[in-house]
């Protein structure tokens, strides 16, 4: 992104856009403390550079890419776009075979944002997503581990390792060791993920919170509160208090 990217003083409030594999949305500022959660991140700074601390390392750019499963803190005094990608999501494939954006992608990502907060349209965060699936061809995922995400994301019970490692023809342990290899995540972790997902998808303005983590798969509101914050550092309260947000699910 260039330095003459316009301000946005009254940024307007930006849909959370969530499709199968990640979700986006634009925020006024964001000040967090570290935290490590499973999905890629690809943080873009709309009128000034970010501060992100990737892995104790601090950077000060517009656009900054985290790979998942990797500590991340982000300091934006103005309006930032955030977008996860899971780690089977094939945009954050093809992003990591690239190792980050050159000059003229990043410039892309500022200028597509930009008019996704001027139109806010479901067919502008579509377009953003399909292009940053195509900017590289997308690093290859064992069939068999793309396979058990697909079954892990299809039913509301998410399957045990043991069924997914006889689905997958494979022993327990191989399977484990099969699935951290392909995605950089423990199964754990990430059906865990799933489970925060299965949250943003199901949240609605002014729903109880141990209704909505005991319908995410949580064993309570405790549950979901510990994993949002060491995932994200954040309760999902403080946003619905202070962030009110309408959940737009993404027609791919």
């Amino acid at each position: 992104m260039d330095d003459h990217t316009p301000p946005f003083p009254d940024l307007p409030l930006t849909p959370l856009f969530l499709w199968q594999g990640g979700w986006l949305m634009v925020m006024p500022a964001i000040d967090n403390q570290p935290h490590q959660h499973v999905a890629a991140s690809l943080l873009v700074g709309l009128d000034q550079p970010l501060r992100v601390t990737v892995d104790g390392h601090l950077c000060q750019q517009r656009v900054v890419l985290v790979p998942p499963d990797v500590p991340q803190s982000l300091n934006s005094q103005g309006p930032v776009a955030v977008v996860h990608l899971d780690p089977d999501e094939p945009a954050w494939r093809a992003l990591s075979r690239l190792g980050g954006l050159d000059e003229q992608q990043q410039r892309w990502c500022g200028e597509q944002i930009t008019a996704l907060v001027q139109t806010g349209s479901e067919s502008q965060a579509r377009q953003f997503l399909h292009g940053l699936r195509g900017v590289a061809d997308p690093l290859p995922l064992d069939p068999r581990i793309a396979d058990a995400c697909s079954l892990m994301r299809a039913g509301e019970a998410v399957p045990s390792m043991d069924t997914l490692a006889e689905h997958a023809n494979l022993s327990a342990s191989r399977f484990r060791h099969l699935f951290r290899e392909q995605l950089g995540v423990s199964l754990k972790r990430y059906q865990l993920h799933l489970k925060c997902q299965r949250a943003l998808a199901l949240w609605r303005s002014g729903m109880n919170f141990t209704d909505l983590a005991v319908a995410a798969g949580f064993y309570d509101q405790p549950h979901l509160n510990r994993t949002l914050r060491a995932m994200f550092d954040a309760l999902p309260s403080r946003y619905a208090r202070g962030l009110p947000v309408q959940v737009v699910h993404l027609k791919e």
